[in-house]
């Protein structure tokens, strides 16, 4: 709510709200997942938000000042309280989304998993911390904790603690199975994205039988701990007649997302092909998801635009699927392994004379026959014949 009257207040940038240099600069709403596009003008005064002077003296603009204090940018304090307010350095494009993988172990063993049989190595509590930090630096919006199951991350309490005030958006990605109301009281993320394959035939065809109550038992457990939380969804066989289920669930419980992706044959579902849907059979189930996503192209180049991914050894790449072609150790600096990331402008791909290539974005790079090659799902999606 705003303050009746800012100009005898100190002002000062929100707790979860952050100057983002981008491509352009922002105000980040870390808790809303929202970006403010600002003007230089604007990154002045909010450098200057700092809790230390009135806001009578920091400026006049009183309707510009109400609605940073009405969509939680701003906070109005009786009295001075300086925090220093800081913007990053531009880096282009932007670094928004990092998967930060802290560790390889799991205890479930999905049929579909990318990443095959888990292994047992964990990414150092520092180094994590450390690339986080660093990813903040850069304008990091989303730092997106997974593994393998990151509940089984033997320093993941240590690491939430020592990164709680950095300002990004920590997602934990999880499969729910060892979340409850004990691990809640400790487990202080903004937001916990938890995959369902499923209703409970569906998501146990998946992720093997008793998965499905212990994976509800952890999204009760974070709805009560007020929590925000999203649901990420593969489309297989056994759950094509669940997503009207599913739906009703997820729309109920207030999810602020839900991703929906067709399988990539990779990893463990090379030995259960069986359960991939043929893409035209697939495709209809996209138009369940709803909310942002991160894997998305933008600004004429194909998907990845803004991801990378960290894996526990310290290897980034451009995201999971590519684990065999890294570009540099992220723990001797996570900047430089993303200035050596190739972005493939949407001019280059074959499919780039393509009516439908604007809506389209070029799809999967990885799930395409090649890096130049159309994706078969999104040819399917778009009825393009090939």
């Amino acid at each position: 709510m705003s303050c009746p009257d800012w100009h005898k207040s100190y002002l000062r940038l929100h707790p979860k709200a952050a100057l983002k240099n981008l491509e352009r600069p922002f105000v980040y709403h870390i808790a809303g997942d929202e970006l403010y596009e600002i003007d230089e003008k604007a990154v002045g005064f909010f450098l200057r938000c700092d809790g230390a002077a009135r806001g009578e003296d920091l400026t006049s603009e009183n309707e510009f000042v109400e609605y940073c204090l009405e969509e939680g940018l701003l906070e109005a304090l009786p009295s001075p309280s300086p925090v220093p307010v800081t913007v990053n350095e531009k880096v282009e494009p932007s670094l928004r989304y990092l998967e930060l993988q802290v560790t390889q172990r799991c205890n479930l063993r999905c049929a579909h998993c990318y990443l095959g049989t888990p292994g047992t190595r964990d990414l150092p509590v520092a180094d994590a911390v450390s690339i986080a930090r660093e990813f903040a630096g850069m304008g990091g919006l989303r730092l997106l904790i997974s593994g393998g199951e990151p509940m089984l991350y033997n320093d993941l309490e240590s690491f939430i603690k020592m990164t709680k005030g950095v300002p990004v958006r920590r997602v934990l990605f999880s499969n729910g199975t060892l979340i409850d109301s004990n691990v809640m009281s400790w487990l202080d993320v903004d937001e916990i994205q938890f995959s369902l394959d499923g209703w409970e035939k569906g998501h146990e065809a998946m992720r093997g039988k008793g998965a499905f109550e212990k994976t509800m038992t952890g999204i009760q457990a974070a709805v009560q701990a007020g929590v925000a939380i999203s649901f990420s969804t593969m489309i297989h066989l056994e759950n094509l007649d669940e997503f009207d289920r599913m739906k009703e669930f997820i729309e109920n419980i207030g999810a602020v997302e839900w991703g929906i992706d067709i399988m990539c044959v990779a990893g463990s579902l090379e030995k259960h092909q069986g359960l991939a849907v043929p893409y035209k059979e697939a495709v209809p189930y996209l138009d369940y998801a709803f909310g942002g996503g991160y894997h998305g192209s933008s600004e004429g180049y194909a998907c990845g635009r803004h991801l990378m991914t960290v894996m526990p050894d310290g290897r980034a790449v451009k995201c999971g699927f590519y684990r065999d072609k890294p570009l540099g150790d992220a723990r001797k600096g996570l900047k430089e392994c993303w200035l050596k990331m190739e972005h493939i402008p949407l001019r280059n791909l074959e499919c780039a004379d393509c009516s439908m290539l604007n809506d389209c974005r070029g799809g999967c790079r990885f799930r395409a026959p090649h890096p130049l090659a159309p994706d078969p799902a999104m040819c399917s999606y778009y009825g393009i014949s090939k």
